[in-house]
């Protein structure tokens, strides 16, 4: 077991009214099992009598023992501390938080969506689009990654924007439409590319990838019914660019083995890959046909139905689990082994596949249909798969570690795994599971989600498993000295937070790839639950984990009814 120790807290703040917590890792011994006792007072020492409780033992995970002090009562804007003590004498007592309404929305917001995107796009040759991942590289799926988030945000929180934030968002958001009409148009050029991408301009723009053709329909369909983004003619001119990428894809070959990981997959190394969409295509086909169904096209609204029926018909059951967990699905009709959460390059770093499988179980077209359509024949059909995910799958998936994380997924013979098996941190997706919690709070009236919701976010904004001075050998660039033995919790958004863990681009708001297990960029790791946990640090600042902060950020600031 690991001998590092530390007290971890939210390195940007709490949200007034959400779940506030604090862990403590070490191990065993560290704490007593039963008997350890917090308290909260203000940072300039004043009492707050009102916070004190257990600190309950959690477990042991990841090669360390936890313990969870949750002070969720606070009801007062203010900046604290909190005391850690057994038997009246002090074990760990932590640097001043603040705490207050709306505050990582506030914090965060203005920088990850706003500040980062326009000098992105200084950077970016021609000024269209975002300079991507610390170098002059501009996927197709990132770009769409970061607009998907600035999407849901001006959907979710445009109307209370000021004037001059909404402008400038949805200035941004035909920024990236903008770079990715360029891909297809050089697409079109190419022999069968009429309706696809290029991967990107100036290189790989020989790289037709089906992935970033749905990923671009979908975000194309959702700003062609979005009447702030350009005139009437833009957005005419985006649903008819959606429309001919969804036809693309209809008779696109699915690309099989090419750039597919069986490591991040949990497939066996000779294990066939069948030419079939993987399930995260055709949930992302699913929510572009969806957004034109909404738009008026009934053609589209058949494909989505369609879309739905297959995704369905991979649905893992609870009367053939996988472990104990159920609701989840194959990512193949032909083969075993269930979906991960994250996907991204195939072995040796080939574009294929697997480039840009960032959207975690979007199963989000299938609630959304539901609701548009809820005289459907299918519609119960719909309602029953979003709820065994839910609660067969995802909810006790993320109760299965400390920090309410998303994991990576369930692989044979291993059980639930968070790292084991990546190709770097996975950040974005955190951010999209915390919009899935909080839309399955919305649906449920539950508050586990939103647990869940905060517990994911609040990895990004510092309440993680912390930096150790081992752990930094995966940067490429970001480097600090950490005492041994020591974690320290960082904030992963560039120039936010108390404590930061930087990206390769001093760009304030940036969010880097975050913790994973062996080097960045490299399949090194196996999937195993002996190798799983937070032991490296990953550094590449990469737009879509944005995307994802800013799709969790905006449905907890701004909730609905």
């Amino acid at each position: 077991m690991s001998d590092v120790v530390g007290l971890l807290t939210s390195q940007i703040g709490y949200d007034l009214g959400l779940p506030m917590r604090a862990l403590v890792r070490g191990p065993l011994g560290t704490l007593p099992t039963e008997g350890a006792r917090f308290r909260v007072e203000g940072a300039d020492g004043s009492p707050s009598a009102a916070q004190e409780g257990a600190v309950p033992f959690w477990g042991e995970l990841w090669g360390s023992a936890w313990w969870i002090a949750d002070f969720s009562g606070i009801s007062e804007t203010g900046a604290y501390r909190l005391i850690v003590s057994v038997d009246a004498e002090e074990c760990f007592r932590s640097e001043p938080f603040d705490v207050g309404p709306n505050l990582l929305w506030e914090r965060t917001f203005p920088h990850v969506a706003l500040g980062q995107g326009e000098r992105r796009q200084r950077i970016a040759r021609d000024g269209v689009g975002w300079f991507d991942a610390g170098m002059e590289w501009m996927e197709a799926n990132s770009q769409a990654g970061f607009l998907v988030g600035l999407l849901d945000t001006l959907e979710r929180a445009g109307a209370s924007l000021d004037r001059e934030s909404l402008r400038r968002l949805e200035a941004q958001i035909v920024n990236g439409c903008s770079y990715l009409a360029r891909l297809q148009d050089v697409a079109a050029g190419k022999p069968g590319g009429e309706g696809a991408l290029v991967h990107q301009i100036w290189r790989f723009d020989d790289v037709i990838l089906p992935g970033d053709v749905s990923k671009a329909a979908l975000v194309w369909a959702r700003a062609s019914r979005l009447p702030g983004i350009g005139d009437a003619a833009l957005r005419a001119e985006y649903r008819e660019r959606a429309e001919r990428a969804l036809g693309w894809l209809r008779t696109a070959t699915p690309m099989g083995g090419s750039g597919f990981s069986r490591i991040n997959h949990g497939a066996l190394p000779d294990a066939p890959v069948p030419d079939e969409w993987m399930t995260r295509d055709l949930l992302i086909q699913c929510e572009a046909a969806l957004e034109l169904a909404l738009a008026g096209s009934a053609a589209s609204r058949a494909e989505c139905i369609a879309l739905a029926q297959q995704v369905m018909a991979r649905q893992v059951l609870p009367d053939a689990p996988e472990g104990e967990l159920y609701g989840h699905f194959r990512t193949f009709d032909s083969a075993n082994y269930t979906e991960k959460a994250w996907v991204h390059n195939g072995e040796g770093g080939i574009f294929g596949a697997d480039a840009g499988g960032q959207f975690p179980f979007r199963i989000l077209p299938l609630m959304r249909m539901a609701e548009a359509w809820p005289d459907h024949a299918d519609a119960p059909k719909w309602r029953e798969a979003v709820r065994r995910f839910a609660y067969g799958f995802f909810l006790p998936a993320c109760q299965a570690n400390p920090f309410l994380l998303l994991p990576l997924g369930y692989f044979e013979g291993e059980g639930l795994l968070w790292f084991a098996g990546l190709w770097h941190g996975m950040n974005a997706a955190y951010g999209f599971a915390a919009a899935l919690a909080a839309e399955f709070g919305l649906l449920y009236g539950d508050p586990a989600f939103q647990e869940i919701a905060v517990g994911n976010l609040q990895w990004i904004a510092g309440l993680n498993a912390g930096i150790t001075a081992e752990s930094l050998f995966a940067c490429h660039l970001y480097s600090r000295d950490v005492p041994d033995g020591v974690a320290l919790p960082v904030s992963m958004i560039q120039g936010i937070g108390a404590r930061q863990a930087g990206g390769w681009l001093t760009i304030r708001g940036s969010i880097c790839n975050g913790f994973s297990v062996g080097d960045q960029f490299r399949f090194d790791s196996p999937a195993t639950r002996a190798a799983d946990g937070p032991h490296a640090f990953t550094d590449e600042d990469w737009i879509t984990h944005s995307g994802g902060w800013l799709s969790g950020i905006c449905r907890l600031a701004f909730p609905g009814d």
